[in-house]
């Protein structure tokens, strides 16, 4: 890289930063939301000839961020619950209803129902889709899938419990933790490996997502983890 091109990416950086923080109005999540966008933009390979990289590279902030913010609201609207918070504004809070959210979920529903509920009516998989991700058929899909919605009255009142059952250690907590930091950066695959879990006992999946983050650091010369989901519909 050129001392020219070297000022150019902490230029675009810079503006990035700034950006980020002014459509997340938290340090933490602007950092979080800079290196998701530097990781997708060099994920896809976002040459320097480009006429505007800057540009680009805001809207892909932007875009990354919609995303994340139509994710919470869609775990929101489906469990219809106050406890569950406002998980499109603050990143703590969001991460935290989301914790929150996973735990009922596990409690409430075993592994093929949790994770059909999560790929059919949160990320929007059709149930050929979501078949072939679980390695299953579509009418075994559409049977959890039923007995996942019969089983949400459940996992609201959980959620509306003024005790909400607190993980028991910390390798359940550290499972719900990384349940919802895949679900917010839409990292379905791991996502799926963490739901499948018996029960929020220690989970060897958890290192998925490490891992994947240390991949996406490396291809992306120290940025952060990149985002292989689709955006769930609002």
């Amino acid at each position: 890289m050129t001392e020219m091109e070297g000022r150019d990416v902490e230029r675009m950086n810079a503006a990035l930063s700034r950006y980020c923080l002014s459509l997340t109005e938290s340090r933490w999540d602007a950092e979080d939301l800079a290196q998701e966008t530097w990781a997708k933009t060099l994920g896809a390979k976002i040459g320097p000839n480009h006429l505007n990289p800057e540009a680009l590279l805001l809207r892909i902030a932007k875009n990354t961020w919609i995303d994340r913010s139509r994710r919470y609201a869609t775990l929101k609207r489906l469990l219809r619950t106050e406890r569950s918070g406002d998980m499109s504004t603050s990143p703590d809070e969001g991460d935290l209803a989301a914790e929150s959210a996973f735990e009922a979920l596990m409690a409430a529903m075993p592994p093929l129902q949790r994770s059909a509920f999560l790929l059919r009516d949160v990320f929007g998989y059709s149930a050929v889709e979501a078949a072939a991700l679980l390695r299953t058929t579509e009418g075994a899909v559409k049977a959890a899938l039923h007995r996942a919605r019969q089983a949400l009255p459940r996992v609201r009142d959980a959620l509306r419990s003024e005790t909400p059952a607190a993980a028991k250690n910390e390798e359940a907590k550290l499972l719900l933790r990384s349940l919802a930091a895949a679900y917010r950066m839409g990292d379905v695959s791991s996502l799926l490996a963490l739901v499948q879990q018996n029960d929020l006992e220690p989970a060897s999946a958890i290192g998925l997502l490490r891992t994947r983050r240390i991949h996406a650091l490396s291809a992306a010369g120290g940025s952060a983890a990149g985002n292989d989901a689709r955006a769930c519909a609002a």
